[in-house]
């Protein structure tokens, strides 16, 4: 017996029972937000180096 007939046969029990789920993965939306989370991650990063490298070229304006 074939995957899809064994599938359509649980499908149908479950609809006898009155019990039916189903699942919808939005693909895309979830790559959006893993991209979106990637560039926070990476401009944090960014922002902190420059931020630390702004503090020191400061002080060492300040001692000269």
């Amino acid at each position: 017996m074939c995957k899809c007939k064994k599938k359509r046969e649980a499908k149908k029990a479950l609809e006898a029972a009155g019990s039916v789920v189903t699942v919808n993965v939005d693909v895309t939306k979830i790559v959006k937000y893993i991209a979106f989370a990637g560039i926070v991650i990476v401009g944090i990063i960014f922002g902190t180096g420059a931020y630390v490298k702004q503090l020191e070229h400061e002080k060492k304006s300040e001692e000269d």
